[in-house]
């Protein structure tokens, strides 16, 4: 499988699953493009050390990349689809879909290695916390902690959405989460991981996608939190189509 970068560019999305449940793009203000530095997809994520974290700041950008990358993936190599959920940490339908199918798709399709999930990120401008969020929850993956960071933001979205700053909040999370607090600053502070963000971004927009959440399932593209029935019924047909394109070549 390539990182995801490549593979949600690489998506065709030839057909389309819609619910209206979803923040839509259509007041976000486009940000300054930022041209993500390249990164070799070689490296998994590992925790870092108390040592390690003082010598964060001279890891080349391609391996903090690398290490962030890696972090927001779930699920086995060889699985037969991506399963590539775009999202906003701020997004109240990303909230409702997340609570109420994340669990079953990583049980069911995630856990027995038909599918490998993976976690864009469109920070949407009517969300002021959202950009912020998703790269303290990309820095809590280069410590291996992507996905316990993101239930936690999930969790605490209505408190998060009165806040009128959020680093404290994100501070409070990745010690309640026993990250190594200096190197989860010194990774805040990283221009890598503020393009990585805009990468996403900008793949997302090139994708077709202009609302969260949003998912590539294999070749489809569903659009909105489609309720858990449906979403296994796109997962399913995506499956059998990646099987019989495998019976073809």
């Amino acid at each position: 499988m390539r990182p995801i970068r490549l593979a949600l560019l690489a998506a065709t999305a030839a057909l389309g699953v819609f619910s209206l449940h979803a923040c839509n793009k259509a007041d976000a203000k486009p940000g300054a493009v930022v041209p993500p530095p390249s990164a070799s997809s070689a490296a998994s994520p590992v925790a870092l050390t108390t040592a390690a974290a003082s010598a964060l700041d001279s890891l080349s950008d391609s391996v903090l990349i690398e290490r962030a990358d890696k972090g927001r993936l779930l699920g086995q190599e060889g699985s037969a689809i991506w399963v590539v959920m775009i999202s906003d940490f701020q997004c109240p339908y990303c909230k409702t879909w997340h609570d109420a199918s994340m669990a079953k798709v990583k049980e069911e399709y995630v856990k027995t290695g038909r599918v490998r999930l993976a976690y864009m990120n469109l920070p949407l401008a009517q969300h002021p916390h959202a950009r912020a969020e998703a790269e303290g929850a990309l820095c809590a993956g280069v410590q291996g902690k992507f996905w316990p960071f993101s239930e936690a933001l999930f969790e605490q979205q209505t408190t998060i959405a009165k806040l009128p700053t959020i680093q404290p909040t994100l501070e409070a999370i990745a010690r309640k989460l026993t990250l190594d607090m200096p190197a989860f600053a010194a990774c805040q502070r990283r221009d890598a991981i503020k393009a990585l963000v805009e990468s996403d971004v900008q793949q997302a927009t090139k994708a077709g996608v202009s609302s969260t959440p949003s998912f590539l399932v294999g070749d489809f593209l569903v659009q909105g939190a489609l309720e858990l029935p449906d979403f296994r019924r796109a997962i399913d047909t995506a499956l059998v189509m990646a099987k019989n394109a495998k019976r073809t070549r």
